[in-house]
């Protein structure tokens, strides 16, 4: 995988115990600016911080968290690799 992914869960306001994801773009990005530009146009906020993370909410309760990922730092974040 060359690129940035934008991976993220989603949670319900009305039910967090059961949160959904992870979830990968189908489409990989040429850089994090790249991904967070599209997560804060999708968002109509500015919602990516300096990690490139993120978590906002839609208007119907769905709260999106996740964030743009190296294929190496998604390895990590979600543990597909030894922690050292």
């Amino acid at each position: 995988m060359n690129g940035v992914a934008l991976v993220f869960f989603t949670i319900w306001i009305s039910g967090p115990a059961n949160p959904q994801g992870p979830e990968i773009s189908d489409r990989l990005f040429k850089s994090k600016q790249e991904c967070a530009e599209f997560v804060n146009t999708i968002a109509q906020d500015d919602v990516v911080d300096d990690n490139y993370e993120f978590t906002f909410a839609s208007m119907d309760g769905l709260v999106f968290k996740g964030g743009c990922y190296s294929p190496e730092e998604f390895a990590e974040k979600f543990y597909l690799t030894d922690p050292v």
